[in-house]
């Protein structure tokens, strides 16, 4: 996306960001972690290794850019490895409609932890397999260098910055 083109002063991007005329911002290294409902446990019980995923209820997002699953990133014995999660129930366009189906006890999901961290603190979901953690996802805060911003923008960048700073 140009967002000089398209008329927006700025965007917030997940992932490593391609070399570009914008200036980007990082906000943070979001971490990653894997949930599931009581219920859904209950039910099914917990993993206890990675390799268990395997005969669970995984809940993957399928990226709308490329119709690909989003694989999982995680550790196994402090080295990352990427996993693709495999399930029958497939969201795309709403990663927010992959944490309403882990709520509803449909099966486990990958999150960020600021997504999950309010679900769990409720009681409405549960992190599993915690040794698996260690993986971040990067947010930047993007906007033209060229570009005059307004004192709304500024202060919205100021903000994000030490929100996450």
């Amino acid at each position: 996306m140009d967002l000089t083109a398209e008329g927006y002063d700025l965007a917030i991007r997940l992932g490593t960001l391609p070399d570009s005329r914008l200036v980007a911002r990082k906000l943070e290294e979001a971490p990653l972690c894997l949930v599931a409902a009581p219920s859904y446990l209950r039910q099914h019980g917990e993993p206890h290794a990675l390799a268990a995923l395997e005969n669970h209820r995984c809940l993957p997002f399928i990226m709308p850019s490329s119709g690909r699953i989003a694989r999982w990133s995680l550790c196994e014995e402090g080295k990352p490895v990427e996993w693709t999660p495999k399930g029958q129930i497939q969201v795309s366009d709403d990663i927010l409609g992959v944490i309403s189906l882990a709520v509803s006890g449909a099966g486990i999901c990958q999150t960020y932890d600021f997504i999950a961290r309010p679900f769990m603190e409720n009681g409405l979901l549960t992190e599993i397999l915690r040794q698996t953690r260690g993986r971040t996802r990067p947010f930047s805060l993007l906007y033209a260098p060229h570009k005059s911003l307004s004192s709304a923008c500024e202060a919205f960048i100021r903000f994000m910055q030490q929100a996450t700073g």
